[in-house]
């Protein structure tokens, strides 16, 4: 009972245009890969081989605190500063 209700769920959101699908992927124990995508390759981040994860890596910020140590907050701006750091 509880697949049936699953199933027409899953018919009903894919009838009112959300598109978002089951991965068309195989686990590597031959199973069907259970992650929800919205790509048009109907791939999941981890099979689709075309996928590329943000360029942007996150850095200890570069400014200073008002005592004068090191800011620990993270950041992904180019300019090596966090939003409290950063001028407006």
């Amino acid at each position: 009972m509880i697949k049936k209700s699953l199933i027409v769920g899953m018919m009903c959101v894919s009838f009112f245009g959300i598109s978002q699908t089951q991965c068309d992927g195989i686990t590597k124990d031959s199973i069907n890969c259970k992650n929800i995508t919205k790509s048009e390759s109907s791939l999941c981040y981890i099979h689709d081989k075309n996928y590329k994860k943000d360029d942007k890596v996150s850095q200890i910020c570069s400014g200073t605190t008002k005592s004068n140590k090191d800011c620990k907050n993270k950041t992904k701006n180019v300019s090596g500063l966090c939003y409290r750091h950063e001028e407006n």
